[in-house]
């Protein structure tokens, strides 16, 4: 069969009705999106409205907690629901905002399944109860007493000191300790492991994994030619997760109660598979391990910005205790200008600054009284929830007063109006964050101990806007 001959007038021709049917079906589309779309009345720059693209480069350079800020003073407060209505199911998270597990298994953070987020809680938090912390405490104090003395080798020597990478340092170990019974060494050898690198490292890149992720024709095409490097580092990184398991699990029942303790110890439906042991390994070292450090490095950061601030907790701390070894998990609990500071931390500097989105299901659901269609991602965006003058006076100001319950301190009634609801930086509803009272007795004792030691000073070049900050202080 022989195929007709189009000729250059006859290529030209389809090339220029191809191009022109693309035009039409991009104009088309812009126009339904800005008039007759369902999201169409929500308020917005026009170009978010026509496109995700705007977002998705907001999030590749970096922007994206800035510029979602500038777009919620301008446009109003917008608000999803993270809780659930009585009788009703919450919403489910978006899958694509979480990077697709090695092994294909989603854990207690992301599970999309609400059965199995319930049946994994269920098990954990036993794990982080009052008792269970109370009797892990020992293994804290190890830690912090070698963060001391470090801190202690470096003042000693005049030298100035990063205290973003001590933190990190003191949480990862802790975090690595209190799961399997295995500190990372961290603060024994003042550096990163490399797996606590490719952590950082991953970080980094996960909104190119979300972009990817958040269109299947664009996941399936890169799941066909994924470069071999990208597949090491997955591979690479779930493999030490899954060593750590292997290794606890050859160990047995532990010396000391750790984590890993309660999965042992788990009977019937309530029992992980191996490869669910693997996935939760990932989801705990980072997930209670990197968020504390960051709120610990916002917190010293804010109190050497603020000297009085500082001066006031100090006082405090060295008040209550005469000597360091009265300083414990039930002791620290109580020091209320603590609590305010560390809050007043987490509404300024939030561990996740972003909006982690939920998806609108089928039935569609009226948020503000306006509808919302299924398939919408909707979510609160914790750095504008926090730092909009609708819900907090001087938003931008560090004030821990405004935390406090009342009396003492004049500062406190300007800021009797505010909002202090909106501010949830553990996440609100059933999936909110199980080692909230975890990090809460961490970050109370790692900074008594802290202040309890050293007089900290704001080095010049740490002085800056706290989103990038280096935080180094001597």
């Amino acid at each position: 069969m022989e195929l007709p001959n189009l000729g250059h007038s006859g290529l030209g021709t389809i090339c220029l009705s191809t191009i022109f049917f693309i035009f039409v079906y991009i104009i088309s589309t812009i126009i339904y999106l800005l008039t007759l779309h369902p999201l169409a009345s929500y308020p917005g720059p026009v170009w978010t409205r026509a496109s995700r693209i705007p977002f998705w480069i907001a999030c590749l350079t970096g922007d994206q907690v800035l510029w979602m800020h500038s777009l919620h003073t301008k446009y109003g407060p917008w608000k999803a629901i993270h809780g659930h209505e009585k009788g009703g199911r919450e919403l489910p998270k978006a899958r694509e905002w979480f990077v697709e597990p090695a092994n294909g298994i989603y854990g207690i953070n992301s599970a999309p399944a609400h059965e199995h987020h319930r049946r994994f809680r269920k098990l954990f938090a036993p794990a982080f109860s009052e008792r269970a912390l109370k009797s892990n405490e020992p293994v804290l104090r190890k830690h912090v007493d070698l963060l001391v003395r470090k801190l202690g080798e470096v003042a000693n020597a005049g030298r100035p000191v990063d205290m973003v990478r001590m933190f990190q340092f003191t949480t990862f170990d802790f975090m690595g300790d209190l799961t399997f019974g295995l500190p990372l060494g961290l603060l024994q050898g003042l550096k990163y492991s490399p797996w606590v690198e490719a952590v950082f490292d991953s970080i980094k890149v996960t909104p190119v994994a979300q972009i990817i992720q958040y269109y299947p024709w664009l996941h399936s095409l890169f799941k066909r030619l994924e470069p071999r490097f990208v597949k090491d580092m997955k591979y690479n990184h779930f493999k030490h997760s899954a060593d750590r398991v292997d290794l606890r699990l050859e160990r047995g029942p532990a010396e000391k109660p750790d984590i890993w303790s309660m999965v042992l110890a788990a009977k019937g439906d309530q029992q992980l598979s191996l490869e669910e042991m693997y996935c939760h390994a990932d989801v705990f070292m980072l997930a209670g391990s990197e968020t504390s450090g960051s709120t610990l490095s916002g917190l010293t950061y804010h109190l050497l910005s603020n000297p009085e601030k500082l001066e006031i907790l100090k006082n405090q701390i060295h008040s209550l205790f005469k000597h360091e070894d009265e300083i414990t998990l039930q002791s620290t609990a109580g020091i209320e200008y603590l609590n305010a500071c560390i809050q007043e931390a987490l509404r300024l500097y939030p561990p996740v600054p972003v909006g982690v989105p939920r998806v609108v299901t089928e039935a569609g659901l009226t948020i503000r009284g306006q509808w919302v269609a299924s398939g919408t991602r909707v979510s609160v965006h914790h750095y504008a929830t926090y730092r909009s003058p609708l819900n907090f006076a001087d938003p931008d100001t560090f004030a821990p007063e405004r935390w406090l319950s009342g009396g003492g301190d004049s500062l406190a009634p300007y800021y009797e109006n505010d909002r202090r609801e909106s501010c949830q930086p553990f996440a609100y509803g059933p999936r909110d964050c199980l080692g909230r009272n975890l990090a809460m007795h961490e970050m109370r004792y790692v900074m008594a101990r802290v202040l309890f030691n050293f007089d900290l000073k704001l080095r010049p070049e740490s002085d800056c806007n706290i989103v990038g900050a280096s935080n180094q202080a001597v």
